[in-house]
């Protein structure tokens, strides 16, 4: 299982310059970085060529849910080149028992096209999707009636905790559609703004590892929203997981 790291993190230096940025967390020692829908001032080859320069891999790549749905989008162009392990997108439909059907439907063209193109979608979640319906929460109901040859899971276990279920559990459970995972860690549950660096907070991090490891989880990914110095969160996180994996 390689050690992984979004680039959502670094946003705002990225921002101000992509390049600068990328080599600079390239230096942390990650394995290979997630990337947003953003590659700065690159084209598909040139990222690639430029990740190959600094000893990173791609642990993923995040788009939009249209881009994903359309077969031709430049989203793939970057996908191959990158060679991704997965496509990812999530949702962030206020009320999933309202807009269900839409979504359920979205997600699902989302995994045809992506196996259209010859590449694994993996859905990400945030905490709405464990909103319950009828007896059953929305992220379950998805994954029970898409294609799990098509739909896979990247579980944030931060968000799955705050939705009120066991991420250990939902590991386990669904380790057959999981090949990455967002390691992530929160103080207040109720404050979503107060992710904090691993093993800091309330998530229960030694068990995901164990589940990580038990499905044979290709990247298991860090992710901190917020952080007042995220390159400082990102070392002390990498120290983190080192000593526990």
């Amino acid at each position: 299982m390689k050690l992984g790291v979004q680039l959502y993190n670094f946003r705002d230096a990225l921002g101000a310059d992509f390049k600068a940025a990328l080599k600079e967390i390239a230096k942390l020692g990650f394995a290979g970085v997630e990337f947003t829908s953003s590659h700065g001032p690159f084209s598909p080859d040139e990222l690639a060529a430029y990740l190959k320069e600094l000893k990173l891999e791609c642990a993923g790549t995040m788009f939009s849910a249209d881009a994903i749905r359309n077969p031709g989008s430049e989203a793939y162009a970057y996908a191959r080149a990158l060679k991704t392990p997965a496509v990812t997108h999530s949702c962030m439909a206020p009320d999933f028992k309202a807009e269900y059907p839409v979504i359920l439907k979205g997600i699902a063209d989302s995994g045809a096209a992506a196996a259209q193109n010859g590449f694994v979608f993996s859905y990400h979640n945030h905490w709405r999707e464990f909103t319950d319906i009828d007896g059953i929460s929305a992220m379950e109901r998805i994954l029970s009636e898409t294609d799990p040859e098509k739909v896979f899971m990247e579980p944030d276990v931060c968000w799955i905790t705050k939705g009120g279920q066991d991420p250990v559990a939902f590991i386990r459970r669904y380790g057959k559609r999981i090949h990455q995972i967002h390691i992530k860690d929160i103080a207040d549950l109720s404050n979503y703004e107060t992710t904090t660096e691993l093993g800091k907070g309330v998530v229960d991090l030694p068990g995901v590892i164990a589940a990580a490891k038990e499905i044979g989880c290709l990247w298991l990914t860090y992710e901190q929203d917020y952080s007042a110095d995220p390159f400082r969160s990102a070392e002390e996180s990498l120290k983190y997981l080192r000593k526990i994996c």
